[in-house]
């Protein structure tokens, strides 16, 4: 009897082991990255950046289930951004100008401009015009997550 009881913390520690292999970690999602490319210097850059914590605070989803996380592309010189570097070196997936004729800074972003929308209630700098648009050329899932938080932007705070 005894010699039996000898295997049963054995056979017990196989038997907890087998039963372990059979559960698996679920995937963890990644999140779906707004980069947005906006002039951290501007008069409205502090009301921008509650209203992408607004945005985020709602736990903002793809339709497909997957999370949505907003970034600002972070470079000090904004026209510098704008002619120089976006679309070569710097990509996002929405872009928000202080000016409509900020656009001429950048052949793409002017290209872009006929589906740009005003966002100036949403920053609170109305009467002022404040362009936001999603470039042309990104993926679906960047244009599907731009558009969710450009829709959110449209309603006022």
């Amino acid at each position: 009897m005894s010699r039996r009881l000898r295997f049963i913390p054995a056979i017990l520690a196989i038997l907890a082991f087998t039963g372990l292999i059979g559960c698996k970690p679920k995937p963890k999602t990644t999140p779906q990255v707004v980069r947005v490319l906006r002039n951290l210097n501007s008069p409205y850059g502090s009301e921008m950046d509650l209203r992408i914590v607004e945005f985020q605070i709602t736990n903002p989803r793809m339709q497909s289930g997957k999370p949505i996380v907003v970034q600002t592309v972070e470079m000090r010189d904004y026209p510098d951004l704008l002619k120089n570097h976006f679309g070569k070196d710097v990509n996002a997936d929405l872009v928000i100008l202080d000016a409509p004729s900020d656009a001429d800074l950048n052949a793409s972003v002017k290209a872009d401009m006929p589906h740009a929308v005003n966002i100036c209630a949403a920053v609170k700098a109305c009467p002022t015009e404040v362009p936001a648009l999603v470039p042309s050329s990104d993926s679906a899932d960047s244009k599907e997550a731009a558009q969710k938080f450009l829709d959110a932007l449209q309603k006022q705070p």
